[in-house]
């Protein structure tokens, strides 16, 4: 047994408390091993008997002594005592028999006696251990308490972690039920032990502490039976720290006010007997004027509120209190500035209201609630009277009365009757929009309350059912309507925004029919005026002239989102709307329209798609009226046949105003699209509708069989191949696709072989916008089902291509090929790069070339970037679709390089060549096709040719990076995430070496076209890809400032990218022009005044004015990424500068030249 005292004397020499839990691992294993014997046990606990053996007037004079021997001998015994808590800590808590935990106990328990400088620690520790022994007593937990509280003064001599450990032995003992039940049947109500416990901890200061005291302080309300007299003294601990903070401290202890706050407000909220003493205590606090906080006054209203949601029996707990809550609460929002507290009192009167309702499985008698929705209308019903207090009172009342369902069934139409007698007599239009306001925002409350009537009692939903609603339908014709139809130059915007929403909230109000059935609350008749009168509001643009459209934007604005909540359940509302509109469109001549009427038209189109598109309508019966067929489609429907019926405005458009009445036809129908789109996403979970995105069937197959009008057919109901779609069913999203592919079919069957006249360059860029929309949300099976990829060639119609090829089709008609490429997914696009197949001829036919604009060489040029990129390839190389884009990109390396090198072909013509031959290599680059390196020195010689058309290349190689929204993974397109660092590798760091000046005549002008190529390529990626290579680049961006003035190739476009350059250098590590600081000033001084001087026009001054903003944006930033000494040189002559810059021109160029001023003041 001497291995006890050995592990005793290695514990308390050890300062590691890794080695000092293995010691006393050691001893519980031998004592384990001994199956705890008496022998065992005693052994153990003698071994500390060295550092134990203590008199009283020993520990006395170690009190009196300060020599290190005294303290020393006082760690030693807290060491030894921890070696026999952490043994108890690792023995198997079935060992000990109860009369050793008792001798144990009672061991442990005579530290707190006398030992209060050394045992206290390890004994609470060991205590708790000892409690979690299988052969601990009950009554034993008894005497732990008691001798605990032994302590009594000393107690708050200890360290906080001491006090730590024994509030932990607290707080396991108090919530042990068996040690419960001793206590009460030791102490009864008088509950000496925790008057002895409140005694001992009532001055506790540690955060960490105290959330534990206030755990424990609790407990003793609701587990243990206590007189009034004890209750009121545990009140008084917690409360006491009422309002509670924490000062800010430089250790972190993981513990925040916050956490403080909810603990005490938990001590209030704990118990309902603590009801009579809590809600005087805090409405005290809360009445205390100027003198509360903001922060505290929150903290009481939060406070008060857990008392009410959290206390038992609200008839005896808060009812006696709430005229007191109330006579002080209503103040804090009839005279309160600050929302967060009249937020927090709302919350409140609002528990107040809920509290007395009931709960889920049980309604209170319904007195409670009438009385104190008695007390708030009593105090309330004059103030709305009074333009003062109307906003308030109102909110005061509403809040009360909107709760719950059973509220609302009680007041809410002598609520709405005082509102409406107000409403007669208005003092002011200020008055009359806060009471429009309280009306509305008791409609939404309404509409809330139904929504959720499931959530609550069953009777609840009962109760709706036997609502009465004659004060609701009243409002048409005895509130809004009046206000509407007779207001006058003194009404204001505000208050008819009020009234249209109010419009919106009485249409869309629902009830319950005594079936179950849900219908709307307003007639027929009555959501029919009120469509009618919102629609009005919307044509009048196109009804009236500029000079006669008095309607305030604000009010249309709103107007629009009234109709989109209108016909999302009152859904013949949107048939009439469209109707209206459509009438008035057809009134209008387009053969010359004028800018306001083509923006009236603009606008009342875009508003019909969102009103009917961006929300899927609800199935809800007009009241005593059978449901008709569930239609979700039925506003999409309208929409499309209404806009097929209207299109086109201008027959014969012969100018670009009269061609853009036909593309804001199918603008309006692409906004409808992706509207009705987004409604679905709204709607339904992303990853649910990816399922419905696709189907088994052709459809274009079926679309065959399908008559020219089937469309319309299927809005007008008599479709019998129509599908009959449930609310809630994700299958409408793929309904949706069906149609929006059969009207991409017709439209492009239509632009491609109809009459031409309508079709100008902007109708053909929106028919391709819509239909890549529609492409690229179906599945990549149906695109390989429905043959999309050639469908997209030969638009829709069965023949192939002419024999003249693809360049036969008219220029801007290709930009329907782009719409449907677009949307493609690689593998629905295999077929096209068959050998000499679509795709490769169409990519390499310059036919035509030489007679085409530059804008149609872009646009072939994007269906190149394309289709270089979204072939889908395969492991190797070699496989046909690799080596199709092989050849492709190889004949235009030739053709550059022929056109550069040994050919005298036109720059124009070559232009229109490149365009298409860099968006092919582009496409190429943003999937990293290794077949695009074989250009790069073709590219580079190309660059450096003599002839212009080398400065053609260098210009616009940049395009090999530029950011394309057709290349993106939206479009389903292959983009490498580094492709951009890949690119500028191998095109411009070979460059670098070649662009710096060298004094050599010869090599100076391919010097001047690489610096161009670096240029246009650096100013379109970003910051990290040219990183490391900032020393040589800096240098060349210094030089081409330098050139400016001078002729040659780089001209001012070039200029204006080196500024971007630089500022996006000196923003992310300006560093880098520490050490050009002088050339950097000088240069761009130099530019700004070579650019101010020039008197060009057009576009030219358009460029200039950038580059001079520019300039001034560059070196006004400096000062703020310097020190002044490096600047103090240039202050003056810069000062002089920026004082004639702020005269620019531009109004932009001055406003940036002011801020330079700015900075560069600073240096002096």
């Amino acid at each position: 047994m001497s291995s006890f005292k050995d592990w005793a004397l290695q514990y308390v020499l050890s300062d590691d408390e890794t080695a000092q839990s293995e010691i006393a691992r050691k001893a519980a294993k031998e004592i384990e091993n001994t199956r705890a014997s008496s022998a065992s046990v005693g052994s153990w606990a003698a071994s500390i008997q060295p550092w134990i053996t203590i008199t009283k007037q020993d520990d006395d004079q170690s009190d009196d002594d300060d020599d290190e021997s005294g303290s020393g001998d006082i760690v030693a015994r807290a060491k030894a005592l921890g070696f026999l808590a952490d043994t108890l800590e690792a023995l198997d808590k079935s060992l000990l028999r109860p009369e050793q935990v008792i001798r144990l106990v009672g061991f442990f328990g005579a530290m707190f006696s006398y030992d209060h400088k050394a045992g206290i620690t390890a004994s609470a520790k060991a205590l708790r251990q000892l409690h979690a022994m299988k052969g601990f007593k009950p009554a034993v937990g008894v005497k732990m308490i008691e001798d605990v509280c032994k302590l009594k003064e000393d107690f708050k001599l200890q360290t906080a972690a001491t006090r730590f450990e024994i509030y932990e032995l607290f707080l396991s003992l108090i919530q042990d039920q068996s040690v419960n039940n001793e206590l009460q049947d030791k102490y009864g109500t008088s509950s000496g032990f925790i008057v002895e416990i409140l005694q001992l901890c009532q001055n506790e200061r540690d955060p960490r502490n105290l959330m534990l005291w206030f755990k424990l302080l609790p407990i003793f309300l609701t587990e243990y039976s206590t007189s009034d007299e004890v209750t009121e003294e545990i009140f008084k601990a917690f409360s006491a720290y009422f309002p509670i903070t924490l000062r800010s401290s430089a250790t972190p202890i993981g513990i925040t006010a916050d956490d403080l706050k909810n603990a005490v407000r938990a001590c209030f909220a704990s118990h309902y007997k603590v009801a009579k003493l809590a809600f005087p205590f805090l409405i005290g606090k809360l009445d205390q004027g100027d003198a509360v906080t903001v922060s505290v006054k929150l903290d009481i209203l939060k406070t008060v509120k857990a008392c009410i949601e959290q206390y038992d029996n609200p008839e005896t707990s808060f009812v006696p209190h709430i005229n007191k809550i109330w006579n002080s609460l209503k103040y804090e929002v009839r005279n309160g500035e600050v929302k967060e507290t009249i937020d927090a009192t709302l919350d409140v009167l609002r528990a107040i209201a809920d509290r007395l309702d009931g709960t889920k499985t049980q309604k209170f008698d319904v007195s409670l609630l009438k009385n104190y929705i008695d007390v708030v209308v009593d105090d309330c019903r004059d103030d709305l009277a009074n333009p003062t207090y109307t906003k308030q009172a109102g909110l005061l009342l509403m809040t009360v009365i909107t709760t719950n369902i059973r509220a609302y069934t009680l007041e809410s139409a002598a609520f709405v009757d005082i509102i409406r007698k107000n409403l007669r007599l208005p003092k002011s239009p200020s008055h009359t929009k806060d009471l429009l306001l309280l009306l509305n925002s008791t409609l939404k409350s309404r509409a809330d309350l139904f929504k959720n009537r499931k959530q609550g009692h069953a009777e609840d939903e009962e109760a709706l059912k036997t609502e009465s609603s004659d004060h609701l339908v009243a409002l048409y014709h005895d509130v809004y309507l009046p206000i509407w139809t007779g207001k006058s130059e003194e009404t204001t915007s505000e208050v008819l925004k009020q009234v249209v929403q109010g419009l919106a909230l009485l249409a869309t109000q629902q009830t319950l029919r005594p079936n179950g059935q849900i219908s709307l609350l307003a007639s027929r008749s009555v959501c029919s005026e009120i469509c009618s009168l919102l629609t009005h509001t919307l044509t009048k643009g196109l009804a009236l002239s500029q000079n006669d459209n008095s309607i305030d934007a604000a009010v249309e604005d709103e107007a629009v989102l009234a109709l989109q909540a209108v016909v999302a359940t009152y859904t013949d509302g949107y048939a009439e709307l469209v109707e209206r509109a459509k009438a008035e469109i057809e009134k209008r001549d387009w053969t010359s329209p004028t800018k306001y009427t083509l923006n009236a038209l603009r606008d009342i189109l875009s508003r019909l798609a969102f009103i009917g598109c961006s929300r899927i309508p609800l199935n809800i019966a007009l009241d005593d009226e059978s449901p008709k067929t569930f239609k979700p489609l039925q506003h999409f429907l309208r929409l499309a046949t209404t806009l097929h019926d209207l299109f086109p405005l201008s027959p014969l458009p012969t100018s670009e105003k009269e061609s853009l009445a036909n593309s804001y036809i199918i603008s309006a129908l692409h906004g409808g699209i992706l509207h009705f789109r987004d409604a679905c996403f709204e709607k339904f979970e992303p990853k649910v509708l990816e399922a419905y995105s696709g189907s088994d069937r052709n459809w274009l197959e079926e679309f065959k069989g399908l008559p020219k009008d089937w469309l319309h057919q299927l809005q007008r109901e008599d479709d019998s191949s129509g599908v009959v779609i449930k609310e809630d069913d994700p299958e409408v999203y793929r309904e949706f696709l069906r149609i929006c592919l059969f009207i991409v079919r017709h439209l492009y069957r239509e632009a491609a072989y109809g009459k031409q006249a309508p079709w100008s360059e902007r109708v053909f860029a929106q028919a391709a916008n819509l239909a890549a929309l529609v492409v690229r949300s179906l599945d990549e099976n149906l695109q390989k089902s429905c043959n999309l990829a050639q469908n997209a060639f030969n638009f829709f119609f069965s023949e192939n291509l002419s024999s003249s090829g693809p360049s036969s089709i008219a220029p801007f008609r290709k930009l329907l090929i782009l719409g449907m490429l677009q949307g493609l997914r690689p593998a629905a696009m295999t077929e096209l790069y068959a050998p000499q197949g679509i795709a490769e001829t169409f990519m390499c036919d310059t036919s035509r070339m030489a007679t085409v604009l530059l804008a149609v060489g872009e646009i072939r040029g994007t269906i190149c970037a394309v289709l270089a990129n979204k072939y889908k390839g395969g492991q190797s190389t070699f496989d046909p679709e690799s080596e199709t884009m092989k050849r492709v990109l190889n004949f235009w390396g030739e053709q550059i390089k022929t056109a550069t090198t040994t050919d005298d072909t036109d720059p124009a013509i070559f232009e229109v060549y490149n365009t298409v031959a860099i968006h092919t290599l582009a496409g190429a680059c943003a999937r990293q096709d290794k077949n695009v390196l074989a250009l790069v020195p073709i590219l580079h010689e190309a660059i450096a040719s003599p002839g212009p058309n080398g400065a053609i290349v260098a210009r616009t190689i940049g395009g090999l990076v530029k950011t394309n929204e057709l290349l993106s993974p939206e479009n389903h397109a292959v983009v490498k995430r580094f492709y951009k660092q890949w690119a500028y590798t191998h095109f411009a760091k070979p460059l670098y070496d070649l662009a710096l000046p060298t004094g050599d005549e010869d090599t100076a002008f391919a010097a001047g076209r690489y610096t161009t190529a670096i240029l246009s390529l650096v100013s379109n990626c970003p910051f990290e890809v040219y990183q490391e290579d900032l020393g040589p680049l800096v240098r060349l961006l210094i030089t081409a400032l330098n050139n400016s003035s001078a002729s040659g190739d780089i001209t001012q476009p070039q200029v204006a990218t080196s500024l971007e350059v630089l500022v996006e250098i000196l923003a992310n590590e300006p560093e880098a022009l520490k050490g050009h600081l002088k050339a950097i000033i000088t240069a761009g001084m130099k530019t700004y005044e070579e650019a101010a001087k020039n008197t060009s026009k057009g576009n030219v001054a358009r460029a200039l004015a950038a580059a001079r903003k520019l300039t001034l944006q560059l070196l006004g930033a400096i000062p703020k990424e310097f020190e002044e000494r490096h600047l103090l040189p240039y202050a003056l002559p810069m000062q002089r500068m920026l004082a004639t810059a702020s005269g620019d021109k531009s109004r932009e160029a001055r406003k940036v030249a002011l801020l330079a001023r700015e900075n560069w003041a600073k240096v002096v």
